[in-house]
Order: C-alpha cells, then structure tokens, then sequence
C-alpha cells in the first residue's frame, strides 16, 4: 500500500515537473519571438541597405570617371560597401536575437578551413587584383596559353571572351598565383612582321618601299616611329624585320593584317621578290668521276657499227 503511493506520488512530481518545464520552454519562446522577428527585419534590411549602398557608391564613381578610366575600382568599391554594410547587419541581428557570436565566429573558422578554403582563396585573391591593378576589365590578357578579354571580375572567378568568342571562366587564384601576359595595359603595342627578300634586291630600295606601306597603313602610329631593320642572312633570302605600333586597345589584329597586304603590294610593284627556298646540290669528285663513265660509256654505244641482220639461205 505504501509502496503504490510512493509510486504514484513519484509519477505526478514527474509529471509536474514536465510540465513545468514545458511552460517554461513555452514562455522563453514566446519571449524570444518578438527579438528573432525583429533579428530578421534587421538581417532583410541590412541586405536591402547594402545592395542600395553598393549602387550609390558605384554611380558616384561613374560620374567621377572612374568607370571609363578603371572600372575595377568601381567594382572594388561597390564590393567593399556592400561587404561592410552587410556585416554589420548581421552582427547586429544576431546580437538582438541572443546568439552567441563565439559560437558563430567558431563555425566560419571551422569552415574555413575546410569547405570554404577554395571559396576563401579565390575571393581575397579577386580582391588582390582589383586592389594591384596590374589588369583591369576591358584588358586582352594572356593565361595559360588562353587569350582573351576581361569582361568581368567576379568574387571567385575572372570572365574573359576569348578571341574565337568563346567564354571562359578562370579561377581568380590562377590569375593570382600564375605568369599573366596584358596586351593591353599599355597604351601602344608594337607589331613585328619578318619578310625575307632575294639576295639579288637592293636592301636599301627594299627598305624604302616596306617603310612607304607602313605609312599608307590604317592604325600605324607616327610616334613611336616604326622602323625597317635588317635581320639576319636566312637560308634563301636576306630577312627584315618591319616593327610598328599601334594602340593597344584598336583592332591591331586587323592593322597587321592590312600591313602584310601593303607590304605584298608594294614589293610586288616595285619587282622586289620574295623568294622559295632554295637549296643548292654539290657533286663531290667521287661522284663527278662515276658519271664521267657513264657518260664514256654512254658515247662509245653510241658510235658503235650496226650490224644487219643476217639473210637466211634458201635451199
């Protein structure tokens, strides 16, 4: 008897306490609500603030001129802002939801290094490049053998159009850690064309009529001033080298093109060729000395007596 009423004495403090507890759970919840509404109106308005920010910041650059001379610094600076503003944000909205941001700053360390270490790497080597500005977008550069435009420095990757059209999509940390050849960074560049001439041509009328295409040639700057030189002694013909320069953000491909046609034009006109290989064949006197027999042997048949034909004896 006594045994069944501690028993049942011990299951309703059970029970009371449970439900305790589960009252109090419900009040720390409906307590909590109103901040973790109030945390996410502060996380939404924070991300609307940023965007807002990055946008005002971008446009005041633009009307600085900073979009025509380096874009990058727009990008760079729209980033930052709206980087910073959201940071913020979220410090706050965390704060005013009662989590702890040791907890948090711990999680993000711990992803860092881990999952996010590609994600982090790209990202501050992205910001590395806009901050050095050793290429900017709207640049030709030249990675891992791949030529193309900077149409757009992203947070993790770099777009570039390639000369064939094609887009590619290049890993800011590749960008930061390889050998990147600009074409453009400078304000002219200059081309090189190697045009071989018969021996037999005057080099200095040759000279001459290669330095009037380049100056009937569309896109060639008049300063730097282009030059004719001579080269070296090739194998058929006596090469020259015809260097110009153009600015490096025209067509220069199209520019050298034009060139190569001038230059054809010119030469051609002016009965300055170009020549085919040519490749001379020496006899040594072991050779010399066996054809002299044959060619004895050769004139010997030749005079040699015919004979006829004997006539058969009819019986």
């Amino acid at each position: 008897m006594n045994t069944a009423y501690a028993a049942t004495t011990s299951a309703s403090q059970i029970a009371g306490e449970s439900t305790s507890e589960l009252a109090k759970l419900i009040e720390v919840i409906l307590t909590k609500i109103p901040l973790w509404i109030s945390a996410f109106i502060v996380f939404l308005a924070a991300i609307i603030i940023a965007k807002i920010a990055r946008s005002m910041v971008e446009s005041k650059l633009a009307e600085s001129g900073v979009e025509d001379d380096h874009k990058e610094l727009q990008v760079l600076g729209g980033r930052v802002t709206y980087a910073t503003i959201l940071t913020l944000g979220i410090t706050v909205a965390l704060k005013i939801a009662g989590i702890d941001l040791t907890t948090i700053i711990a999680a993000v360390g711990f992803g860092i290094g881990f999952a996010l270490k590609d994600l982090i790497v790209n990202f501050l080597a992205g910001m590395m490049i806009l901050i050095g500005g050793h290429f900017s977008i709207g640049d030709f550069i030249k990675i891992n053998g791949i030529l193309g435009k900077v149409e757009e420095i992203q947070s993790r990757v770099t777009i570039l159009r390639a000369i064939d059209g094609t887009k590619v999509v290049v890993p800011n940390a590749d960008l930061f850690n390889n050998s990147v050849t600009s074409m453009t960074s400078n304000p002219f560049r200059r081309l090189e064309i190697i045009v071989g001439i018969d021996y037999r041509n005057n080099l200095e009328n040759a000279i001459r009529v290669m330095m009037d295409a380049v100056g009937k040639t569309k896109g060639v700057l008049i300063e730097p001033k282009p030059a004719v030189i001579v080269d070296k002694f090739g194998e058929s013909s006596i090469d020259l080298k015809v260097r110009a320069w153009v600015e490096s953000k025209s067509a220069w491909i199209k520019t050298k093109s034009n060139l190569v046609v001038n230059i054809k034009k010119e030469l051609d006109e002016y009965g300055i060729t170009i020549p085919w290989p040519i490749r001379t064949i020496a006899y040594d006197k072991d050779q010399e000395s066996v054809e002299k027999i044959m060619e004895e042997e050769k004139s010997t048949e030749a005079v040699a007596p015919i004979s006829a034909p004997e006539t058969p004896k009819l019986e």
